[in-house]
């Protein structure tokens, strides 16, 4: 994704003289000449330059809109030019947005004042995966379904997306494309997929956290960066209530997750305790015998960080329900390691438990 725009449009312009945006990719180039007086340099705020973005525009003197990049500079008097690569996170959709150039300062209380900001008239359209016609998301029995008609990505033939994951999330406010503040739900890795190609008849089945009652829930399409993964589309949703779907817990019953409990139901296999019984005088030493076999079988059978239930998870001795619950919600894990960004879940916890893990 690529685009080349100079500056158009100024609202202020007293600070901010020349200045312009490039994007590369999933990096953005700034540059401008700000301008410092010696009051700038006395109040001892902390200054940077926001590329921002609106699907209405920018009026008034308040730095509204997405933030795209932003970049610190350090002010000197007279002035400086700034020309710095940053990275890119555009607002998740496909609306044509309005850019704009804003100077920030930042006073030591957190006090943030806008002194300059320049508004590109040419709009912005950022070419990105995206989630296309009916979404669905049903919860049921501490699991999800996803339902997605098709899951697209328009960019060039050469060019492969970044690792697609979904992500549910329960937030305080409908989604509107920046940041938000809320509860994961459920994810589900989904895969990379080739420019001009996409996925037909999408449907995924993973665990699920409950959200809270009156939650915004929303489903986000998500891709991996140099940033991290960033939002590239959404859709904010309605759950199905279980009760509409009682074939959930059909579904669930066909899951390879839920096939790991006959596994559990297999430990009759250390049925091996009938050889203690042909010894009665040692009752305390075959109980102790029928217990290590147990405890072999969980080492031999690590459960998974990334596909195991909460259940599966909460059955684990010294694994409370509550950090299961964290680490399902904050699934996908690239390393065993990543389970200690659960909440409650720390590396005292992981090293007593790492031989029952898996990834």
């Amino acid at each position: 994704m690529r685009a080349v725009s100079n500056p158009k449009q100024a609202l202020h312009m007293t600070q901010l003289s020349n200045h312009g945006y490039r994007f590369d990719g999933d990096f953005v180039y700034l540059n401008a000449d700000v301008n410092f007086s010696e009051a700038d340099l006395a109040a001892g705020a902390a200054w940077s330059l926001q590329l921002l973005a609106s699907e209405s525009g920018f009026s008034g003197n308040e730095p509204v809109g997405i933030r795209v990049a932003e970049l610190a500079i350090e002010p000197m008097f007279g002035g400086i030019t700034v020309n710095a690569c940053c990275a890119a996170i555009p607002p998740a959709g496909a609306a044509d947005q309005v850019l704009a150039m804003a100077l920030l300062s930042t006073t030591a209380d957190g006090l943030v004042a806008l002194r300059d900001l320049g508004v590109y008239e040419a709009r912005q359209n950022f070419c990105q995966p995206c989630l296309l016609g009916d979404v669905r998301c049903t919860l049921a029995d501490g699991a999800a379904r996803l339902t997605i008609e098709a899951i697209a990505n328009p960019r060039g033939e050469d060019n492969l997306s970044g690792t697609l994951a979904l992500e549910v999330w329960a937030l305080d406010t409908p989604y509107a494309g920046g940041a938000w503040v809320g509860s994961p739900v459920a994810s589900v890795v989904v895969g990379i997929l080739g420019g001009g190609n996409q996925w037909t008849d999408c449907q995924y089945d993973v665990p699920a956290a409950l959200p809270a009652d009156g939650a915004a829930l929303t489903v986000m399409l998500r891709e991996w960066t140099p940033a991290g993964y960033v939002t590239r589309d959404y859709r904010n949703i309605a759950a199905l209530p279980a009760k509409a779907k009682p074939t959930a817990k059909a579904k669930a019953a066909g899951k390879p997750k839920v096939a790991a409990k006959p596994k559990a139901a297999a430990k009759p296999v250390a049925a091996k305790a009938p050889k203690p019984e042909a010894k009665p005088v040692a009752a305390k030493s075959a109980a102790k015998a029928a217990s290590k076999p147990d405890s072999i079988k969980v080492a031999a059978k690590p459960v998974s960080i990334n596909k195991a239930s909460e259940d599966d998870l909460a059955a684990l001795k010294g694994l409370s329900r509550e950090v299961a619950r964290a680490i399902v919600a904050a699934r996908p894990y690239a390393a065993i390691e990543d389970v200690c960004k659960a909440k409650g879940m720390g590396a005292k916890t992981l090293e007593k438990l790492r031989p029952l893990l898996a990834l």
